[in-house]
């Protein structure tokens, strides 16, 4: 549908350029020609529109499956790392956070998405505690969390190169505390 391609298109160019507060409904029709009625049938709200731009460039991941721990965190830690090192993910990231600190609709549709991403990463730690490669009783959240803040808090909190030689010492160190 050449309206919906429009419509994100013009959603994405708008929250690269002015950020989240910026996209409004009637910005996003104006950028893309496509009328409001038309773009209310598909979304209800600015926050369900931003969301989807969002989504059509930051994807869920999907279960490597590798056969080991090690990896299948690689695999989706590599990914990870290159989404937070590319342009407009990285961006588009820390505005939807943003945007869910100061507004309950982003906050609930952040926290919804958010965790329609973390499903693949705790089945696979999961995976891993169930084929013994973690201790039994292993938190998935807590591994979760060891693997993933290091690149998110490289990438937002100082600046540093987040590739996948990072990714891969974060995971070979998670694992280790864990033996």
């Amino acid at each position: 549908m050449r309206s919906r391609a429009a419509v994100l298109g013009a959603a994405l160019e708008l929250l690269a350029e002015r950020g989240i507060t910026a996209t409004t409904i009637e910005a996003v029709a104006e950028r893309s020609g496509v009328a409001k009625t038309t773009i209310y049938r598909q979304w209800d709200s600015q926050a369900a529109l931003v969301l989807d731009a969002f989504g059509s460039v930051l994807r869920a991941p999907a279960d490597p499956d590798t056969g080991t721990l090690r990896g299948d965190l690689l695999e989706l830690l590599t990914g990870y790392a290159h989404a937070l090192s590319r342009k407009p993910a990285t961006g588009l990231l820390f505005a939807l956070i943003d945007a869910a600190e100061r507004d309950p609709a982003f906050a609930t549709l952040h926290r919804r998405e958010a965790g329609n991403r973390h499903t693949v990463i705790l089945a696979v730690i999961a995976r891993g505690v169930a084929r013994g490669e973690l201790p039994p009783g292993t938190d998935p959240a807590d591994v979760l969390d060891l693997v993933a803040g290091p690149l998110f808090h490289r990438r937002a909190v100082s600046a540093g190169t987040v590739d996948s030689g990072f990714a891969e010492r974060v995971v070979d160190r998670v694992l280790a505390a864990y033996r």
